[in-house]
């Protein structure tokens, strides 16, 4: 018999597990689709088929991967979801209840699963090689057909990575490549990062083991079309501190912030460290090269709200929790290795996204979510031009909004020429909606919603595949 889920806040409106797979071949929709809006939109986030444990903390980053598909086509949009069938989704599903600990903690896992692979392929879905792949934070990619979702399997890269595989790899529309990295690459509570390289084919052609000053969590990189740039933050591991029943992970200001700076086409060796004062990010907007120095367009906030600190303390507002919108420069010349950092704007912001063809290059536009609390809910859009410093918002306080995806026009368009995808949730009448706004003009709002039957939980991250 499957239990009620307990009371937690990611168990609980828009977080809320839908606990069922559809198919809608023809979505209605409100307002006039742009008839060239060809191709597919997919989205990926945690939704639990069963509670947790009994006795365990639910975590959001915790629930099993759901992949949500909106295919555009003549004029009309279906819609489908699928559970990815991780080794995880499977065994809990014979057994009928959680067998595994949240976040994979085998201190409260069922004896039945202490030697099977723990992955919720939870937290990005991205297509690349002519694959579509399930990722999340620490371990391998899981293949999905693309027209039905169903799961192949996971993927390793033929036999060539057995270890972790961060949620955002950077796709360089220029070569084709896709260069990813791994945290703690040597097991848990190591501070080695591996970066890797898959060309336009996904052949792994790259695999580098980078030594960082310390363990630390990291969620993005930075790639340029000639550097790779692997943040450590001062959010520390510590495999001791974990052994004696200490916190396993500390937010420790006073280790400072560090970029590792390595040239794409170089090695681990020739890997050069630069240092700022103690910083936190999620996510990065995009990276590229100028004359001697890295830029980087980055949501990030002086402390994090993610670990406590080593009293068991959490940071305060005061410390700077909120992240807003900076750029950061690396020199790369060889005058300093302290990073500059201009604010660009005090509005609070995440889950930053730009026109992906001009990823790894200099780019002009950037469109964000923001007016968020601590339950990271956002209900408001945001486009910046960096060209013009201008900034336009549209915002509904009914309506929580997820990650905007944008959507080129055509192939050739120029850069910001298209459309952004948005999932909204409604709530007043508690179901979704997916929003399409022209990406040059979001304040006159969206141009056309496809209304869904029903509420799809609040996710992470996705990726469009124009026709």
């Amino acid at each position: 018999m499957t239990h009620s889920f307990p009371d937690n806040p990611f168990l609980s409106g828009p977080t809320a597990p839908s606990g069922i797979e559809c198919d809608a071949p023809d979505l209605i929709v409100e307002g006039e689709l742009p008839a060239d809006l060809q191709g597919v939109y997919f989205r990926n986030g945690p939704d639990p088929l069963h509670p947790p444990r009994e006795g365990e903390e639910y975590h959001w980053f915790h629930g099993d991967g759901m992949i949500q598909r909106f295919e555009f086509s003549d004029g009309r949009v279906s819609w489908k979801n699928r559970w990815v069938r991780t080794e995880k989704y499977e065994l809990e599903r014979a057994a009928g209840k959680s067998l595994f600990g949240v976040l994979g903690n085998p201190m409260t896992a069922d004896p039945s699963v202490a030697e099977e692979h723990y992955n919720t392929a939870n937290t990005h879905v991205v297509w690349h090689g002519n694959r579509l792949m399930a990722l999340m934070e620490g371990t391998i990619a899981v293949e999905l057909e693309p027209e039905t979702l169903a799961t192949i399997g996971n993927f390793d890269y033929h036999g060539k990575i057995d270890g972790p595989i961060t949620a955002h790899p950077k796709l360089d529309h220029g070569t084709g490549e896709m260069v990813f990295f791994g945290n703690q690459a040597k097991g848990p509570f190591s501070e080695f990062l591996r970066m890797n390289v898959a060309d336009r084919e996904g052949n792994l052609i790259k695999n580098e083991m980078v030594e960082a000053p310390f363990p630390s969590f990291a969620h993005d990189f930075f790639v340029t079309e000639k550097y790779v740039v692997f943040p450590v933050y001062p959010l520390v591991f510590n495999l001791e501190r974990a052994m004696t029943g200490g916190i396993p992970m500390a937010w420790e200001p006073e280790r400072g912030a560090h970029l590792g700076v390595m040239p794409r086409n170089g090695t681990a060796a020739d890997v050069q460290w630069h240092s700022m004062d103690p910083r936190w990010s999620f996510h990065m907007v995009n990276a590229w090269d100028e004359e001697g120095v890295i830029k980087v367009d980055v949501c990030a906030s002086n402390a994090s709200r993610f670990a406590p600190k080593l009293d068991g303390s959490m940071a305060s507002a005061d410390e700077g929790l909120t992240p807003t919108l900076r750029r950061w420069t690396i020199d790369v010349s060889g005058s300093t290795n302290a990073v500059g950092e201009e604010m660009l704007d005090d509005l609070p912001c995440e889950f930053p996204r730009t026109d992906d063809r001009y990823m790894t290059r200099s780019h002009r536009h950037a469109y964000l979510v923001g007016g968020h609390d601590e339950q990271l809910m956002f209900n408001r859009l945001i486009h910046y031009d960096l060209k013009t410093g201008s900034r336009k918002l549209w915002g509904e306080d009914q309506y929580l909004l997820g990650e905007p995806i944008f959507a080129p026009r055509s192939d050739t368009a120029a850069e910001g020429d298209g459309y952004i995808l948005i999932l909204a949730y409604d709530q007043v009448t508690a179901l979704s909606q997916l929003m399409i706004f022209n990406a040059q003009d979001i304040e006159l709002g969206p141009l056309a919603r496809a209304k869904l039957p029903l509420r799809i939980p609040a996710g992470f991250h996705g990726t469009w595949v124009g026709a």
